[in-house]
């Protein structure tokens, strides 16, 4: 039987403040609210019932997402570590753990915390290096603690350490972006994700931009930020092997690509998604985004039907091959080498290139959008800037 590799993805849902610009399920809680072996507990009952739906799988990666999950005690999400690798017991020689940080709950000895219970990567949402711009995203730390942060992680010895920035604020230039992608790149980190500011329907500056009350930058400066970015961290030896992330030598991040590249997922914790195969076929589901009803939920999942939307189970759906296919272009054009489309379809048992699909394939390459390598699909660096577009032709 055919191993098949695995991310696990684990949520942790509470953050000190939410920031205006998050769509992912964050609440605001103080810190000594915080249920670190309540959460623990739910979580390992949620992994001990689906562990059992799994197979013969590989453990490639585990996440620890948020919300803020380093506010969650080292020992706790140590102990929620220690239980996936016991239960997922085949696993890569190296499997990459990453907990995502805040400057405002991340030090020298938090990372040696981390270090010590299995985490051998680190994510630093710094943000951005401009006091004003910090306060308009709604950031708790300032520029110098959020530089401090990503230097403790790597003085804590911390293997792999990355760092979030964002670009294309109101009134960033696209020199300023570089500037700030120049600091980023010396600071000693491995991997760095740089995005553009985007406004989400859900959010606080969602609802700000529909009233028009949002400064925004015009897209062609966006673009130039863009573009000043690359150029800043490719000349400093990074790569850029995705739309908004960038990797020295054999420093991608290896959960992240598994999403890239259609890996199934198994998504543990309040809110968390997860994308699996099974029997019946490829299925998404999502646990309740209610944090007490997770917390609530530990002496229920025994005995849960995992497939049945419930107190616990938010969504739940099979995925049609056709549109497995759709999210793997969508997904894997974002890369810089693109993907196998010819393999992904045998592997979903779909067709490639139906009549409309093969129409915009062959406009696509005529305009020089997309190149074609056997059955390898990629779309140029110079033309990622118009990614969103191209891969929504091929969809």
């Amino acid at each position: 039987m055919t191993v098949t590799d695995i991310g696990v993805y684990v949520h942790f849902p509470w953050c000190l403040k939410k920031c205006p610009y998050c769509d992912f399920l964050s609440v605001a809680a103080e810190r000594p609210a915080l249920p670190h072996a309540a959460y623990a507990n739910s979580v390992i009952a949620e992994l001990e019932r689906r562990a059992s739906t799994l197979g013969d799988v590989r453990l490639v990666s585990v996440f620890f997402g948020g919300g803020t999950p380093s506010l969650w005690e080292p020992a706790e999400l140590g102990r929620v570590l220690a239980r996936i690798r016991q239960l997922v017991p085949h696993a890569a020689d190296e499997v990459e753990v990453t907990v995502e940080c805040n400057p405002t709950s991340f030090d020298v000895a938090r990372g040696q915390a981390l270090q010590a219970v299995g985490v051998n990567r680190v994510s630093i949402g710094v943000q951005g290096l401009n006091a004003d711009r910090l306060q308009f995203l709604g950031r708790l730390h300032d520029v110098d603690s959020g530089l401090a942060a990503v230097r403790d992680a790597i003085e804590s010895g911390m293997p792999r350490v990355s760092a979030d920035f964002i670009f294309g604020v109101s009134g960033q230039t696209a020199g300023a972006a570089a500037r700030e992608a120049q600091i980023m790149s010396e600071l000693g980190t491995t991997h760095l994700s740089a995005y553009a500011l985007t406004i989400e329907p859900g959010t606080q500056f969602g609802a700000l931009a529909r009233k028009g009350k949002l400064p925004l930058l015009e897209e062609n400066a966006v673009a130039d930020s863009f573009l000043a970015v690359e150029e800043t961290l490719e000349r400093a030896g990074f790569e850029h092997y995705e739309v908004s992330n960038y990797a020295r030598h054999g420093a991608r991040s290896r959960h992240n690509v598994g999403y890239w590249v259609g890996r199934s997922y198994l998504g543990l914790g309040c809110g968390a998604w997860g994308t699996l195969n099974e029997a019946q076929g490829r299925y998404r589901y999502r646990n309740t985004p209610s944090p007490e009803r997770y917390l609530a939920a530990a002496s229920l999942f025994a005995e849960a039907d995992l497939s049945q939307v419930s107190p616990l189970i938010a969504n739940y759906e099979l995925i049609p091959p056709e549109t497995a296919l759709a999210e793997r272009i969508m997904l894997g054009l974002r890369l810089a080498e693109g993907l196998d489309l010819e393999r992904s379809a045998a592997e979903l048992g779909t067709e490639l290139w139906t009549p409309e699909r093969a129409r915009a394939r062959d406009r696509l390459v005529q305009q020089g959008k997309l190149e074609i390598s056997g059955s390898q699909v990629s779309i140029p660096k110079s033309r990622w800037l118009l990614a969103d577009g191209i891969i929504a032709s091929l969809m």
